[in-house]
């Protein structure tokens, strides 16, 4: 059962690396791709000109797969393999030094940063510091609370806490960029020698120095996983923390708050991002938008606010286009065409609860309405 490479066949020069490749066979089987050692998930599809050169056999399968270098040791080389059954197809490409230097400076944030993590970790379940950590497990002495280690991130996130913070599995990948105030906070505080707590992390296309990535989600730039209202640190281990658009996806967001307050130092920074008029947009769960008001008090009584504004991306054209896009998008062709031809000021000034009556307010479902509905009922009977 034949299998074959088409790329990379040249010498690689990027941290996200896509292989291709195809195979064939007498009846379809599962095929592995592993790199450097690991494997890879893939994703297979038809090759109409696999089939055409190789009628010989009845099963033919591109495939494709993405492997994050990140998540590898650095290598100057590296060896991929796809296999099926007994057969394999194997080819070794080199890594460009430029490549090499940020996969090595990339493992030494990692590593500097996994042991600032072990000296400041505390149980989540229990409070107590002093864990013991190996490669297997993580575990509190006082309440004896195990945390297997499975990934390549310290998981801190037992089957209790998953259970309270409603955690899914999820493919949704969440990758926003820091904000231009974000970025000037960790430049502040970490040219001082301090280190930051980015909390709800995402993914990081690079890791910065002296940054300390939390996250539910084991991606590559993660270096704890934990839930926002239990984390795993001792107090006041941080200088400042950021959050952004975080808050709105955390099921207890005062307990997160105050969570946050505990591991920074006194008189450190902390710079929350939330949403206010944004529609729903769950990874996996939306639970709550705040206004300014709700905002700061979250944090009220405990620390003094410096600011509370709306940045340039926060700004409400965004808001605006964001429910009109989906607005079109939830209605029927005809309706969506002549809705679309609505001005902003026939909208403002049409009568809102006439409108109703119109196919273009009829024909929006009430999926397509949730997530930019104007106001929600609950209707409940007490247990």
């Amino acid at each position: 059962m034949p299998a074959y490479i088409d790329r990379p066949r040249s010498i690689v020069d990027s941290e996200i690396v896509e292989v291709t490749g195809w195979v064939a066979g007498p009846a379809p089987t599962a095929a592995m791709v592993t790199v450097n050692g690991m494997a890879i998930a893939h994703e297979s599809y038809e090759r109409p000109d696999v089939r055409d050169a190789m009628p010989q056999f009845p099963f033919t399968s591109g495939l494709t797969a993405i492997a994050d270098l990140r998540a590898l040791p650095p290598s100057r080389t590296l060896d991929i393999i796809v296999s099926i059954n007994q057969d394999r197809e194997r080819h070794r490409v080199e890594v460009s030094d430029a490549l090499h230097d940020r996969w090595l400076d990339e493992a030494a944030k990692r590593a500097a940063n996994r042991a600032f993590c072990k000296i400041h970790l505390r149980c989540p379940a229990c409070g107590a510091t002093g864990l013991e950590i190996t490669s297997a497990a993580v575990t509190c002495k006082a309440c004896r609370v195990a945390f297997p280690q499975r990934g390549h991130a310290l998981d801190m996130i037992s089957v209790p806490l998953a259970i309270e913070a409603n955690l899914a599995i999820t493919a949704n990948v969440s990758a926003n960029p820091y904000t231009p105030a974000a970025l000037a906070l960790i430049d502040r505080v970490t040219a001082r020698g301090g280190v930051v707590l980015d909390c709800g992390a995402g993914s990081r296309p690079q890791r910065t120095a002296s940054v300390i990535n939390v996250e539910i989600v084991d991606y590559p730039s993660t270096d704890v996983l934990a839930i926002g209202e239990a984390l795993p640190f001792a107090d006041h281990t941080f200088d400042a923390a950021v959050s952004l658009a975080v808050l709105e996806h955390v099921r207890d967001p005062f307990k997160c708050a105050q969570e946050l307050l505990r591991v920074v130092k006194p008189g450190g920074e902390l710079l929350i991002d939330v949403p206010f008029l944004q529609p729903v947009h769950g990874f996996p769960h939306h639970y709550y938008n705040m206004t300014a008001q709700g905002l700061t008090n979250l944090f009220a009584g405990r620390a003094e606010v410096l600011s509370c504004t709306v940045p340039p991306h926060g700004h409400p054209i965004f808001a605006v286009q964001w429910l009109l896009r989906d607005y079109l998008a939830g209605l029927p062709r005809d309706a969506a065409t002549t809705f679309g031809a609505m001005t902003v000021d026939e909208l403002v000034a049409l009568n809102a609860a006439a409108f109703l009556g119109d196919p273009r307010a009829q024909g929006l479902s009430q999926e397509t309405q949730s997530p930019i509905a104007c106001l929600n009922t609950l209707h409940i009977q007490r247990l």
